[in-house]
């Protein structure tokens, strides 16, 4: 269960660091000011990528308590 645990972490590390990154490139390089709706886009598909990274972290910890509690 703990090597299950870790590759649920894993992934959801491997989502953060994709998030961080797109984020990045929002604030430091937007396309136009005002924002555009490309901008906007982007924006919801670093959010969903944030979302999804928690997600597997709060499974990875779920998975983690289990086979804590299986012992």
């Amino acid at each position: 269960m703990r090597d299950a645990s870790y590759l649920v972490a894993l992934f959801g590390v491997l989502f953060l660091v994709v998030a961080a990154v797109g984020w990045w490139r929002i604030v430091r390089k937007p396309d136009e000011m005002p924002p555009t709706e490309k901008d906007s886009r982007r924006a919801n598909s670093a959010a969903m990528v944030v979302a999804i990274a928690f997600l597997s972290s709060a499974a990875a910890a779920i998975v983690a308590i289990i086979g804590w509690f299986q012992r």
